[in-house]
């Protein structure tokens, strides 16, 4: 993946030294991690999966991106973008698909003392941005919890459209289709089934 400058950010591949500040950022806090991450208390499988970003090749398209302040050179977060099967968000209105589709979801945690300042927006336009205009993708999705709701807010802000999980209350799917998409990138995208 790319690195991606904004104007207060840098958005780049994890590097060893990263985990410290991930772990006082992200899993040593539970109001940051209880939306987040199901493993944090695990600190061994924190450790693994962080290993396994640090290696992502840089040709990788989806990964994990460490979100930087530029100006204190501190990292205060992640995003990723990552494939799933999406097996359960059947968003209302949808026809189901007996196979379902693979889906790119973006996800993020930032510290807490880092919250309500833009950064998270910030960031996320920024990933939005390579996933509409660079990879072209069609849409992103998400799930969020319920009870999340500044989550909800968040996703909002950046244009998603936000439903009820028809299948399961404690969940809402959020979906922000690509409006950038040219009418012929939209024809060569439809096109590649």
């Amino acid at each position: 993946m790319k690195s991606i400058q904004t104007s207060r950010l840098y958005l780049r591949r994890f590097n060893p030294e990263d985990f410290d500040d991930i772990i006082e950022q992200i899993y040593s806090d539970p109001e940051v991690y209880r939306y987040y991450s199901s493993i944090a208390e695990e600190r061994e499988e924190v450790e693994r999966r962080f290993r396994v970003r640090c290696a992502q090749p840089q040709s990788a398209e989806f990964g994990f991106w460490a979100v930087e302040l530029r100006q204190h050179r501190k990292v205060i977060g992640q995003l990723h973008l990552e494939p799933y099967v999406n097996n359960y968000n059947l968003i209302p209105g949808e026809e189901g698909d007996a196979f379902r589709r693979i889906e790119v979801e973006l996800a993020f945690a930032f510290g807490r003392h880092y919250w309500g300042q833009g950064y998270a927006t910030e960031a996320c336009q920024a990933a939005i941005d390579y996933a509409f205009l660079d990879l072209k993708l069609p849409r992103l999705v998400g799930s969020i919890k319920t009870v999340n709701e500044r989550s909800i807010r968040h996703h909002l802000r950046l244009g998603y459209r936000v439903f009820p999980n028809p299948t399961d209350e404690a969940w809402q799917i959020a979906r922000l289709d690509n409006d950038r998409l040219t009418p012929a990138h939209a024809k060569e995208v439809g096109n590649a089934d």
